[in-house]
């Protein structure tokens, strides 16, 4: 599974993507990915914490 940092580094380069993309629907399309990627990462630091406070 990708880490956090893994899921903030995709979303970093997708907006980067965005700010280069030729066409408004591009550029909203690569935002959205990279909100997303911005989500999955908050959601793996929250598993991540629940296995720190819970081992095993």
């Amino acid at each position: 599974m990708p880490s956090q940092h893994d899921h903030l580094n995709e979303a970093e380069h997708l907006e980067r993507q965005a700010e280069l993309a030729d066409s408004e629907h591009a550029r909203e399309a690569l935002r959205r990915m990279a909100q997303t990627s911005r989500l999955s990462a908050a959601l793996v630091g929250m598993l991540e914490a629940s296995r720190e406070e819970h081992p095993g």
